[in-house]
């Protein structure tokens, strides 16, 4: 992978004009002055975690014993599950159905 590409990844994967709406709502009791600020900092963090696992990724992935295809088949199964969520909502919203926390018996 060359720099180019890899800085393309991160570019595309960190979406920073599809996560302005997001900035948008998460600023709005923030003071006016400190928003350009805040939105550096969270940016710059995003990217050392992004680059930090783009270097040592596949170093976390053996300390942990997982290896990639079966990473790969998790991440399948989480999406399909989102998308099953979105396709057929719960009535009540996405919370609605669950067990809490004591009272399965």
């Amino acid at each position: 992978m060359t720099v180019f590409s890899a800085a393309l990844l991160l570019f595309l994967v960190m979406d920073p004009f599809g996560n302005i709406p997001f900035f948008i709502t998460a600023l709005k009791n923030v003071d006016p002055q400190r928003h350009k600020k805040v939105i550096v900092r969270e940016l710059l963090i995003a990217l050392f975690v992004l680059v930090l696992f783009l270097f040592f990724g596949q170093y976390i992935l053996k300390l942990l014993q997982i290896s990639e295809p079966s990473l790969t088949v998790a991440g399948g199964i989480i999406l399909f599950l989102i998308a099953l969520k979105m396709i057929f909502p719960t009535p009540g919203g996405v919370i609605t159905g669950t067990i809490p926390f004591g009272s399965a018996g």
